[in-house]
C-alpha cells in the first residue's frame, strides 16, 4: 500500500514500499487466479528469486520471479526511476512445465492500495481541505471534448462503492465514453499518479473504502489490466500483460502533473542521438501524383514559412484508375490493403518527392495503415491467412500481428518502403476497432490470447522498424488520438492528435481545451486543420503544428495573408520549445464558449515562460488576472505582448502573488505574452 501523507517524501515512500512490495509473503501489487485459487495464497509457498541491477544512472531494474510447483512462472520486471521518482512494472507468465497449464484468469497487473486522507462527512460537491479527488481525462472520439479533463470528489458518504474505467473496442484511448488510462489521485496535500499501458483493451476498477489484510488503514484499491483473460498456456509458452506506472507525489496537483510530463519526456518520448524528438511544423497534402508534389514543394519554398516536414497523407497507393488521389472520394479507404504506389501517378515511386523535400530542408512523411485491409485488396487475396475478420466484400479485416509469418511479411513490406521511398517519418494510422475480430479468433479455452499476441506484435513491429532504420520517427495516428498509452508514446509522437480536425465545424474552443487536457499526460502533440486567423492559430499552437499546402498556395496569391501567416509562425517559433516544459492551466479547462481559457508554459531551467489567453466567443468578461507559477520570486521579468509589442517589467514574486492582468476588449480574442528574464531591476 502507498501510504498517505506529505512525509516521508515520495522517493522515501517508493523506496520503503519497494523493500517489501515484491516479496511473496507481502501484499503484492498484482493479482491473478490460477487453477481456481487466488495468487495471494499460491505465491506464499512458491520458489522465489529477486535480482537488482542498475539500468542507467537514474534507474534500477528489479526482476522478481515466482515459480509454482506445476511449472507456471510469474515474473515481474520492475523499474525504479530514482530521478522522477516513479516505478513501473510489467507482469508476464511462462509455462515451464511439460503439459498445458491450469486456467489462468482474472489477471490484474495492477492491484494496489493507496491510503487516503480522512474523509469529510458532508455529502456536498464543494471542495474541502481533506477531499480525496480523482483526476483523469476522457478519450478521443473526433469531438470537441476529446481529452476533456474530468474529476471525481470521493466522499465518505458516497453513492458509489466503486468506479469502473476502460477503453472501447480495442483501441486504448478511444471514445468519449471511454477514458485515458492515466489517473491522478489527490489525497489532501499529496497523491499518486497511476497509468496503464496496453495497445488494446484495458480496464481499471477503483474500490472505495477498502482495507489491507492485517492492517487497520483504509485505502482506495486500484485494480486493472486487460479484461476477460481466461486461458491455459502451452508448454514453453509466455504471455505479456499491460504495463503499470505508479508515481507518488506531494505538494500541488499541477506540480505533480509537470513531474509526470518530465518523466514522459525522459522515458516515454522518442530520442534520436540522445535528444528528444522535436515535433515538426508540417505542410500536409493528399496522395495526388509526383508532379503535383514537386510543384507543391516549390510553393512551400517560395512561401518562406518554416516548414520542417512534407506530409503526404492517404491516397498515394491503389491500382491505376482508382480515385485514391481525390480527397473527396472514399477510394482512399476502400483501397486500404494496396501496399504499392499507383504506377501511373508515381512512375518512379515516392523517392523523387522525398529527395526533393530533403533538398529543400524538409523531412518526408508518408501515411500507412498496415493493420487494416479491405477484403478484396491484394493483401487479403495473396495472404488471406494473415487477416482476422469476416471475409466479405468491403469488410475491414485486421492483420494478425500475433502470427509470426504475418508479422514478418508486414515488417519486410514496411521496411522496404522506408528504404525505397526515403521515408523519414512513418505515419501509422489505425481506423478500425479490433476487439471483436481478436475475440472471434480465440480458440476454445484460450480467451484473450489473440489480443495478447497482436499487442505484443504491435510493440515488436515498431521496435524492429526503429532498430532497422536509425533516425526514423513514427507518427502515432489511430483515427487521431486513439492509441496514446505510454508504451506506444515511448516509440512514437502524435502529429495529428484528433480527427476532430478533419471536420469543417471543428472549433478553436476544442483545440484550446485539448492542449491542456491532453497535455497533462502526453506532453507534446500536434494539431492539424485550417487557421483562418490568429485566434484560431493560437488555439492550435503546440510544439508541432500542420498547415495544408492548399492554404499555403492561397496565401501566395494574397500578400496580406502570407504576411499574417509568417507573423503567426514567428510567434510559434518563439514559444515552441516551451510546450515541452511545464504546463500550468490558469483557468478551468472547459469547452464552454462563455469562459476564458488560459495556460502558462514555464521552463524553470531557462527561467522563461509564456502565457496564452483566450476570451471565447460568448464570454461577457473583458478582463482577468492570472497568478503565474514556476517563476523565481526574486528575478525580474520582461512581459511582452506578442500582438502590440508593449512591455512591462515585473518581479516573479509579483507575477505569482498579485497576478498578471489581461484585458481583451472583444469576444473571440486572444493574447500571447512572452515572459523573459530582465536585468533592469
Amino acid at each position: 500500500m502507498i501510504p498517505f501523507g506529505s512525509t516521508p517524501s515520495p522517493r522515501e515512500k517508493l523506496e520503503h514500499w519497494l523493500e517489501e512490495a515484491l516479496e511473496p509473503t507481502g501484499r503484492l501489487p498484482f493479482s491473478f487466479r490460477y487453477g481456481g485459487s487466488p495468487s495471494a495464497g499460491l505465491l506464499r509457498t512458491c520458489a522465489f528469486t529477486k535480482e537488482v541491477r542498475a539500468l542507467d544512472a537514474g534507474a534500477d531494474r528489479i526482476t522478481a520471479a515466482y515459480q509454482l510447483a506445476d511449472g507456471l512462472q510469474a515474473t515481474v520486471q520492475c523499474t525504479y526511476y530514482k530521478d522522477t521518482p516513479a516505478v513501473e512494472w510489467s507482469l508476464s507468465f511462462r509455462n515451464n512445465g511439460g503439459k498445458n497449464s491450469a486456467v489462468l484468469e482474472h489477471v490484474k497487473p495492477l492491484d494496489l492500495g493507496v491510503e487516503y486522507s480522512p474523509f469529510r462527512t458532508a455529502g456536498t460537491q464543494q471542495y474541502g481541505a481533506h477531499d480525496n479527488i480523482l483526476y483523469y481525462s476522457g478519450g478521443s472520439d473526433c469531438k470537441a471534448d476529446d481529452f476533456l479533463p474530468l474529476q471525481e470528489i470521493l466522499h465518505y458518504i458516497s453513492n458509489k462503492g466503486s468506479m469502473h474505467f476502460g477503453s472501447l473496442n480495442g483501441r486504448p484511448t478511444s471514445g468519449s465514453h471511454g477514458c485515458f488510462p492515466y489517473f491522478n489521485l489527490k489525497t489532501q496535500d499529496c497523491g499518486v499518479i497511476l497509468a496503464l499501458a496496453w495497445g488494446g483493451q484495458w480496464e481499471l476498477d477503483l474500490q472505495l473504502q477498502a482495507r489491507e489484510p492485517g492492517s487497520s488503514a483504509a485505502c482506495f484499491r486500484f485494480s486493472g489490466g486487460m479484461p476477460g483473460t481466461r486461458l491455459f498456456l502451452l508448454p514453453g509458452e509466455q504471455i505479456s500483460t499491460p504495463r503499470v506506472l505508479v508515481m507518488p507525489w506531494s505538494g500541488e496537483v499541477d506540480d505533480a502533473q509537470n513531474s509526470f510530463r518530465r518523466h514522459m519526456l525522459r522515458r516515454h518520448h522518442p530520442h534520436i542521438d540522445g535528444r528528444p524528438v522535436r515535433l515538426p511544423v508540417s505542410a500536409t497534402c493528399w496522395g495526388t501524383d509526383e508532379q503535383d508534389h514537386l510543384r507543391q514543394l516549390e510553393l512551400i519554398e517560395r512561401s518562406g514559412l518554416p516548414v520542417d516536414a512534407y506530409w503526404i497523407d492517404a491516397g498515394w497507393y491503389g491500382k491505376p484508375g482508382t480515385h485514391c488521389n481525390e480527397k473527396t472520394s472514399n477510394d482512399w479507404s476502400d483501397n486500404v490493403g494496396y501496399h504499392e504506389h499507383d504506377p501511373l501517378r508515381y512512375p518512379d515511386g515516392l523517392r523523387p518527392v522525398s529527395d526533393r523535400a530533403r533538398a529543400l530542408g524538409m523531412k518526408f512523411l508518408l501515411w500507412f495503415e498496415h493493420e487494416r485491409a479491405v477484403y478484396g485488396t491484394p493483401a487479403t487475396l495473396e495472404h488471406p491467412e494473415f487477416f482476422l475478420g469476416e471475409r466479405k466484400k468491403g469488410a475491414h479485416l485486421i492483420l494478425n500481428l500475433g502470427d509470426p509469418k504475418a508479422w514478418q511479411w508486414m515488417f519486410n513490406n514496411i521496411s522496404t518502403k522506408i528504404t525505397d521511398y526515403g521515408i523519414d517519418i512513418l505515419r501509422v494510422d489505425h481506423n478500425v476497432d479490433p476487439l471483436a475480430a481478436w475475440e472471434a479468433n480465440d480458440p476454445p479455452g484460450r480467451h484473450g490470447i489473440t489480443q495478447i499476441r497482436c499487442v505484443e506484435g504491435f510493440y515488436r513491429l515498431w521496435d524492429a522498424l526503429l532498430e532497422r532504420h536509425p533516425g526514423l520517427v513514427i507518427d502515432n495516428c489511430a483515427s487521431g488520438g486513439r492509441r496514446l498509452e505510454f508504451e506506444a508514446m515511448g516509440r512514437s509522437v502524435a502529429l495529428f492528435r484528433t480527427d476532430y480536425s478533419c471536420y469543417t465545424d471543428n472549433s478553436p474552443t476544442g483545440h484550446q481545451m485539448m492542449t491542456c487536457g491532453l497535455g497533462k499526460w502526453v506532453p507534446v502533440s500536434s494539431p492539424g486543420g485550417s487557421f483562418s486567423d490568429r485566434y484560431t492559430f493560437r488555439s492550435m499552437m503546440n510544439q508541432g503544428i500542420s498547415i495544408s499546402v492548399g492554404e499555403i498556395e492561397a496565401a501566395l496569391n494574397d500578400p496580406d495573408r502570407l504576411a499574417e501567416l509568417r507573423a503567426m509562425f514567428a510567434e510559434l517559433e518563439r514559444v515552441r520549445d516551451l510546450y515541452a516544459a511545464d504546463l500550468y492551466p490558469l483557468t478551468n479547462v472547459t469547452v464552454c464558449n462563455r469562459d476564458w481559457l488560459a495556460y502558462e508554459l514555464c521552463d524553470p531551467a531557462k527561467n522563461r515562460a509564456a502565457v496564452v489567453c483566450f476570451r471565447r466567443e460568448e464570454c461577457p468578461f473583458e478582463a482577468s488576472r492570472f497568478r503565474l507559477k514556476g517563476l523565481r520570486p526574486a528575478s525580474a521579468y520582461r512581459v511582452e505582448d506578442a500582438g502590440s509589442g508593449e512591455t512591462v517589467v515585473r518581479t516573479g514574486r509579483s507575477l505569482m502573488e498579485e497576478g498578471l492582468p489581461v484585458t481583451l476588449g472583444q469576444p473571440r480574442s486572444s493574447a500571447l505574452l512572452y515572459i523573459d528574464p530582465d536585468a533592469s531591476l
